[in-house]
């Protein structure tokens, strides 16, 4: 009883230490940099030690393990990294073969254990884990001791050499999976067409561990990676200090990093395992935005009926017009007051991380009252080898009480010679391979734009 009362002492003392100082680094593609310093005591010369409460997601292969003490004369000659965790499944297979108690026809038989079996289904109980009298109790079986090996939680063991015996600072560095991060951003629109914009970072843990007071860092970027993992490479202690003194007094700051931007956190936050937290990113007012109706098509297409235009959107991501900061990808939100004054969702559309200075568009819906119209009136192929005329007519609707400014965005095939030889409204070239017009419908009408093309 003696042994296994030390056993689960020592392992519930294990999982009670936690990291003196930690940091943890969340980046878009799903996985977590973490840096965390420990007082662990060493001894010297080559022996094992056990380094408990790493994330079950650690990739051992990005470790980087630093004794701050004596980070030359201190190392790791093996690392293991265990994840055989104290459950039923593992406890009995540990006595498969041997003699074991157990409840037969209501009463505690001697058995030989040969195979245990699982639960019939997910919702089926497996019972309580428990050590009574020297003995250990789970789920009709009484076993005779616990087995060498088995953890409360995953933990690093190393076989460590080290000059000097005493308590070190370790600092250790590693990449874990199951860590995420994304921005997601609420709009909301008033009827002059003006923006507030909230971004959020939402943070999702399924590492398997929680990391309590831990300064955040969040890399927006895409980082790429490979299968084999990355070499971590750790800090000394001090720059730990100056990372802190260099953070906000609250909410984000933002700076470039090599082709990304970093945002830390200003102050410590508790990151719990299997949860999603959400945090202000930034809250900006009175964007200027532009709502546009947009009517694409291809010029050769033809509609079997009329079609409904994509309401898009638009804003410059600067700083006269707002936000003027670097935008994460996320999801945008959009939302507006009805007539009574509540909010109403109106839409949504992913945006991609977007740099100071660049526009920002929003495709959030399809509109009820607006309708276009393609159709192809006339093709002349008498011409030789490829190249063919065509007349194109295109009938913009407005349903609307007011005046609805229509953009037709009209494609030619990439690497096709073209030419308007006719056209009722004036056009802009926007590519080799697209062109559009700016029409003006007024309210309860309909206008018609047509033109004649050449392509070559």
């Amino acid at each position: 009883m003696k042994k296994i009362m030390l056993v689960l002492m020592a392992l519930a003392l294990a999982s009670a230490s936690g990291a003196d100082d930690l940091e943890v680094t969340v980046y878009n593609n799903g996985v977590g940099l973490v840096k965390e310093i420990r007082e662990l005591k060493i001894q010297r010369g080559v022996h094992e030690l056990a380094y408990p409460g790493v994330p079950e997601r650690l990739q051992p292969e990005t470790v980087h393990f630093l004794s701050m003490r004596d980070p030359e004369g201190t190392r790791v000659l093996e690392q293991n990294y265990r994840y055989d965790l104290l459950n039923r499944e593992s406890l009995l297979e540990r006595y498969r073969g041997q003699e074991v108690k157990a409840w037969v026809d209501g009463d505690w038989r001697r058995v030989r254990l040969l195979a245990h079996g699982t639960p019939p289904s997910e919702s089926t109980p497996i019972g309580r884990i428990l050590e009574v009298d020297g003995e250990i109790h789970i789920e009709g079986f009484i076993l005779p001791a616990l087995p060498d090996g088995l953890l409360l939680e995953p933990s690093l063991v190393w076989l460590i050499d080290s000059d000097e015996g005493g308590y070190h600072d370790v600092e250790l560095s590693y990449i874990t999976e199951g860590l995420a991060w994304q921005a997601d951003y609420v709009a909301v629109i008033d009827k002059e067409n003006l923006l507030d914009l909230t971004a959020w970072v939402t943070l999702d843990n399924r590492s398997g561990r929680a990391y309590e007071n831990a300064r955040l860092k969040l890399v927006a970027g895409d980082v790429k990676r490979v299968s084999s993992g990355i070499q971590v490479r750790g800090g000394r202690g001090k720059e730990y200090a100056m990372m802190a003194d260099a953070a906000p007094s609250n909410g984000f700051a933002e700076e470039e990093f090599f082709e990304y931007h970093l945002y830390t956190l200003g102050r410590p936050t508790t990151i719990l395992d299997r949860e999603k937290k959400q945090l202000e990113l930034f809250a900006e007012t009175g964007t200027e935005a532009l709502r546009r109706y947009l009517f694409e098509s291809w010029y050769q297409h033809e509609d079997a009926e009329p079609r409904a235009l994509d309401v898009s959107l638009e804003f410059e991501n600067s700083k006269e017009k707002g936000p003027g900061v670097p935008l994460p990808k996320g999801i945008v939100r959009v939302y507006m007051e009805d007539d009574s004054g509540q909010l109403q969702f109106a839409g949504e559309d992913a945006i991609p991380h977007t740099p100071k200075d660049e526009t920002v568009r929003l495709k959030v819906g399809e509109t009820f009252d607006l309708r276009g119209e393609h159709r192809v009136l006339r093709v002349d192929r008498k011409y030789k080898g490829s190249v063919h005329e065509l007349d194109i007519e295109i009938t913009l609707r407005n349903h609307k009480d007011e005046e609805v400014v229509f953009t037709a965005v009209e494609n030619i095939y990439r690497g096709s010679e073209w030419k308007l030889l006719a056209h009722s409204h004036d056009y802009t070239r926007l590519s080799n391979g697209k062109f559009q017009f700016e029409v003006k419908v007024p309210a309860k009408g309909e206008t018609k734009v047509t033109y004649t093309i050449r392509v070559e």
